[in-house]
Parts: structure tokens; C-alpha cells; sequence
């Protein structure tokens, strides 16, 4: 199924909120259903898992050396070194990045209930938060574990009690006990259902009937979800812990085809239309707001250049602006579907082929926030974090796909 956008020269522009540009769409992505209710999806024991923030571990089991109580993800890497150096390349690692904590600092988030708030997901332990329920210090808050944003605790272990998938039926049996007590195995954890708590906004209508969170909705509702397809399946091949997505250009080519169909390049008139395919992306894509893929067509002279007037652009993602909570737009493209640019311009003098691009900028909602962030915040921990935060996805955009049609003379 196409999700068209017909574009033409006199199409108006759309300002959004962060200060894109897109050009409106005729059609957008189809509304989700409401969102589903919480300990329906989850069932019990991921219902207790799953309380966020989490509970604080509370006095290790008698018996327990430093290194069993601790939550420190080098000590988990001593026995699961693999695991460990995964982790450490991911965005679960990087949760609690200068972006995040930045925020935090100075204005609405620094309040204590915001910042436990913000913190369920991106530094979930009862350990990482500087606040205690009722908004006091807390006194287990430990700042190192703090920013190491989402640790191998935050999955694996309540209450000094460690818990995983099951053991692998091809590993040898064990030839003494384990350490920590051993652990407890859980099919959930190799169920889409595990990464709903932190990707899924629960009990939420949400803007135009989807919650910003809405990727463990997207999945039920894809071919992956019929066939039997996890989160875990994709996100985690042979149990990886690196968690690749958006940011990852080879992944992301895994899943999404484009391809530049010339009807007449023949003529004094270009037509053509670029397509890409959400061929293997479980869910929407991309899923979250902030991420914005741009869809790209225009002509090239001999040296290569773009000639002026012949381009033609699109934009995929979802903009929606919050503080009126309205949808904006939403092109984004579901399972199994795709979207397709049509190219009918005028073939410009000195024009030798056709140019068509798809760039990814998985941190486009991001960059106008910290820019706007640094207008005006004055503390200057919150500012320096905020730089740093703005340096590191200077340079995050990415050219997906290029393809280019040669003209004949």
C-alpha cells in the first residue's frame, strides 16, 4: 500500500514546531487503536517487574559478597564480559546522556516529581534517583550508577533476586553454583510484552489517538507480530545487548528498500517516483517523534551539481506540538507499506541524470530543543551539558540511499 505525496512547485511549505520544513502530505498514517491497558499486555509478573521508578534492592541476602550486591555494570561485565562490552555501544548505556541531564537542572524538570518522572525510563533504579517518593533526598541515591543511565539491574534484578531469559539448552550444565544465588528464568524476557513498560505509554489517549510511545502497539498490529516476531528477534540477535535501531545506518538498510522508478526520462518533461519500503521494521518508521527521514529528488548537470529549480522533497516523521496537543502531521510508514515521491518537473538545460537521496536524522527533534534550550537557560552546568549534548549530534544525519538515473543526450 502507497501512502502518496504528490508534490508540486506551488504546494505551500509547512513551518513545524522545531523549525523544519516538510510539504503537507495528502494522506497520513493510519491512528492506532486506544491504547492498550497496562497489566492486560504485561500479565502479573511483568506488571511487579516493571514498577516504575523501581523499588530500591533494600539489604542484600546474608552471605552476599560486595560484588553480588553490587549494581555497577563493570562488576555484571566480570562474569559477562560479552554482555558488558555490548552494552556498553548502546543508547541504553548512553540514557542518561548531557541531553537528558541537562534538562534537569534548570526550569520545570528540576522539580523533584519531574525528575523521578523522567527518570522511569532512563535511569529506572531506586539507587539512581536524588529524590525519594515523597520528594526528599534520597539517601541510597548513587550519582556514578546514576549516569550510567539504563545498567544491566534495571532488567535483571529486584531485590538482591537476579532474573533472565531462560539458559540456553546448547550451554554445558553448570559444575558448581552459580554466584548471586543463581538467577531465575523468565520466557517474558524474550517477549515483545518485556520492552512495553519503557515503549509503550499505557492508558494513554494520546494526540490524535496515538501516545508518543506507541511502538508496542505498532508491532501488535504489524506481520511481525503475526509471525511470531519479538522485539528481542530484531533488537537483539543471539541475545545481543547492543540494541541498534535508527542511529545505525547498516541496520536500518536491513529493513528498508528504496528504489527510483523512471516513467519517461525521454522527454523534454522528467517523470519518476522514488519509493521506499518499510519492509522489515516491526513498527512504524520511524516510530518516535524525534527522528525525521527526507525523501529527495532534483537534477544534476556534468559536474555533478543540483540545478537550480528542479527539486522535489519529502519528509517522513511525526511532528506534533505538544503544549496545544495537536498532531501536526504524521507520514511516517507502517509495517508492510511505503511511501512514494512522484517527480514530474521540467528537464532543465545542461541536465544529465537524476538524483535521488534518502537522508536519516535520528536526532532531528532534538537538535531544535537544545538550540532553543540554549537561548535560554543561565545555569552553566545546564548549558555545558546541553553544548556537549548539541556537539555530539552535530554530525548524526546520515544518507540512507542514493541512486542516480543518467539522462540520455
Amino acid at each position: 500500500m502507497y501512502v502518496c505525496l504528490r508534490l508540486g512547485l506551488s504546494i505551500a511549505l509547512l513551518l513545524t514546531a522545531c523549525g523544519g520544513q516538510r510539504v503537507e502530505p495528502e494522506t497520513e498514517a493510519a491512528a492506532a487503536p486506544s491504547a492498550p491497558q497496562r497489566l492486560h499486555v504485561l500479565g502479573a509478573f511483568l506488571e511487579a517487574h516493571w514498577q516504575l521508578p523501581l523499588a530500591l534492592q533494600g539489604e542484600p541476602p546474608a552471605g552476599f559478597s560486595e560484588l553480588d550486591r553490587s549494581l555497577d555494570p563493570a562488576v555484571c561485565g566480570a562474569c559477562h564480559p560479552e554482555q558488558y562490552a555490548a552494552w556498553r555501544t548502546s543508547l541504553h548505556a548512553a540514557a542518561y546522556s548531557p541531553g537528558f541531564s541537562g534538562q534537569l537542572i534548570e526550569g520545570a524538570l528540576a522539580d523533584p516529581v519531574e525528575v523521578r518522572a523522567c527518570q522511569r525510563c532512563h535511569a529506572p533504579l531506586g539507587e539512581q534517583q536524588p529524590y525519594n517518593r515523597l520528594g526528599g533526598p534520597e539517601a541510597s541515591f548513587d550519582p556514578a550508577l546514576r549516569g550510567q543511565g539504563i545498567v544491566c539491574a534495571a532488567c535483571h534484578v529486584r531485590n538482591h533476586r537476579r532474573f533472565g531469559p531462560p539458559r540456553r539448552a546448547a550451554l554445558p550444565a553448570l559444575l558448581e553454583p552459580p554466584p548471586h544465588g543463581g538467577f531465575e528464568p523468565r520466557g517474558e524476557f524474550q517477549e515483545s510484552r518485556f520492552c512495553a513498560p519503557c515503549h509503550q505509554f499505557f492508558d494513554d489517549p494520546g494526540i490524535n489517538g496515538k501516545p508518543l510511545e506507541n511502538t508496542f502497539v505498532e508491532w501488535q498490529r504489524s506481520p511481525q507480530a503475526a509471525a511470531g516476531r519479538q522485539c528481542q528477534d530484531c533488537h537483539m540477535p543471539d541475545r545481543s545487548h547492543r540494541w541498534r535501531g535508527i542511529h545505525d545506518p547498516e541496520w536500518v538498510r536491513r529493513a528498508i528498500d528504496v528504489d527510483l522508478i523512471p516513467t519517461d526520462l525521454s522527454g523534454r518533461r522528467l517523470e519518476a517516483a522514488l519509493v521506499l519500503r518499510n519492509r522489515d521494521v516491526g513498527h512504524a518508521f520511524p516510530t518516535y517523534v524525534t527522528p525525521r527521514v527526507q525523501l529527495v529528488v532534483y537534477q544534476v548537470g556534468a559536474a555533478g551539481k543540483e540545478l537550480d529549480a528542479t527539486r522535489l522533497e519529502a519528509s517522513i516523521g511525526r511532528e506534533v506540538d505538544l503544549a496545544a496537543q495537536v498532531e501536526i502531521f504524521d507520514t511516517r510508514v507502517l509495517p508492510g507499506e511505503s511511501v512514494k515521491l512522484d517527480y514530474s518537473l521540467a528537464r532543465a538545460p545542461g541536465a544529465t541524470a537524476l538524483l535521488a537521496r534518502v537522508s536519516v536524522d535520528p536526532d532531528f527533534h532534538y537538535r531544535a530543543v537544545f538550540d532553543l534550550l540554549l537561548e535560554s537557560l543561565e545555569d552553566a552546568s545546564a548549558r555545558a551539558q546541553i553544548e556537549e549534548a548539541r556537539r555530539r549530534i552535530s554530525d548524526s544525519t546520515y544518507i540512507l540511499a542514493e541512486i542516480r538515473l543518467p539522462l540520455s543526450d
